[in-house]
């Protein structure tokens, strides 16, 4: 996301109350630096207010009048004299603010700026194919040889049991350690269990424990969909030929994958495969503002007016995809896939979440219509232009 030009205020202008008051009563992003002193940089959600409370005084200097004492007069004065300028990015949407939020603090303060920001990465759930003998493992910091990396996870336990459901329902080992299989090696309890198949003790060959690795792989690239497809298959073909314990059989195991599938969210995917549009306000109540993010990077927000209905010219769906086409030609992928994800987990998950989220494989396959639909009902409880 680039950052707007900011619109600058001057603490020493003697219409600096006049030039506050004039404002927008919007949130926003506010910085400032004081006299030896780092850059402060913070948001509110009346900025408009806050500059007021910050730089105005709400009283003025009397003897006589029960005013407060004279030394905070000389203190704040003090403090104006120190701030050279105010620095202000208007926000329409908490999306915009926490996005904002993250490309001023990596340039205010790009050593810090996830500390300052209390940003903390998401979890996620992937497979390690660069070992001979791939396993399960939950990191919140993929690695470049994880392949098939699925989240974001609202959390690490969440993570966790969802990768148990999932080893629960295939034979992939469960240790960390790095294989050396042979005859002798004593095993785990999971061998032991036949929740695993023993690679350490040579009781499969690299083939077939690979065939159980893919079958892995295509139970997280559609969270179970393959999965649940063969099986109920095989439940219909086993009840036609009467086979009706089979057919018990294959229905508990169905129950076992629904219940996996049920442990991640609908949003959660492959993160070289997370795209999307967020879909918030504008300025104004027929102004709206998409977010895309492809591949997990965020891209440049789009901006959407909603026409009167007599100014029509063509359907609303034809315009929002000839707007997207364009914008989305070329994916940025500048800063951190993991971070990005983050601002993502950190608004979506949310109970502040002042938007919606519209997940896509490719661009063609958006639900415009639903979009539509959603901006048309965010119009209406707007309130008229």
């Amino acid at each position: 996301m680039k950052v707007p030009n900011p619109h600058s205020l001057w603490p020493s202008a003697p219409d600096l109350a006049a030039s506050i008051a004039a404002l927008p009563e919007t949130p926003g992003i506010y910085s400032f630096t004081v006299r030896g002193n780092a850059p402060h940089l913070s948001s509110s959600k009346s900025l408009k207010r806050r500059l007021k409370r910050l730089l105005v005084p709400s009283y003025t200097a009397s003897p006589n009048d029960g005013s407060p004492p004279a030394a905070k007069f000389v203190l704040f004065g003090q403090f104006r004299e120190n701030v050279d300028r105010v620095d202000c990015w208007f926000t329409a949407s908490r999306l915009e603010t926490s996005l904002l939020m993250y490309e001023l603090a990596r340039s205010y303060y790009p050593k810090e700026y996830l500390k300052r920001l209390r940003l903390r990465l998401p979890w996620f759930v992937g497979t390690d194919s660069a070992d001979p003998f791939p396993r399960l493992e939950i990191v919140n910091r993929p690695s470049a040889k994880s392949t098939a990396v699925y989240g974001p996870f609202l959390s690490r336990d969440l993570a966790q049991r969802y990768e148990q459901e999932v080893l629960g329902l295939f034979q992939l080992r469960r240790c960390t350690e790095v294989l050396a299989p042979h005859a002798g090696h004593p095993g785990c309890i999971y061998g032991e269990m036949n929740q695993c198949l023993r690679p350490c003790q040579c009781a499969v060959t690299p083939q077939e424990y690979a065939s159980e690795a893919e079958r892995v792989s295509e139970f997280l690239a559609s969270n179970g969909k393959s999965a649940v497809a063969t099986l109920s298959a095989a439940r219909q073909r086993a009840s036609a030929e009467l086979d009706f314990e089979q057919a018990a059989q294959i229905h508990k195991r169905l129950e076992r994958v629904a219940a996996a599938a049920a442990c991640r969210d609908q949003a959660i995917t492959a993160v070289d495969k997370f795209n999307g549009i967020a879909l918030t306000r504008g300025f104004g109540n027929r102004q709206f503002r998409l977010w895309p993010m492809l591949t997990g990077y965020w891209q440049d927000p789009v901006n959407i007016d909603i026409p009167l209905e007599e100014a029509h010219a063509k359907p609303l769906d034809h315009e929002i995809r000839e707007s997207l086409t364009p914008a989305l030609s070329v994916v940025h992928t500048e800063g951190h896939r993991a971070e990005h994800l983050a601002l993502f987990s950190r608004w979506y998950y949310s109970s502040w979440r002042d938007g919606h989220w519209f997940p896509f494989r490719a661009l063609p396959d958006l639900n415009y219509r639903r979009l539509v639909r959603e901006m048309s009902n965010l119009a209406k409880t707007a309130g008229p232009c």
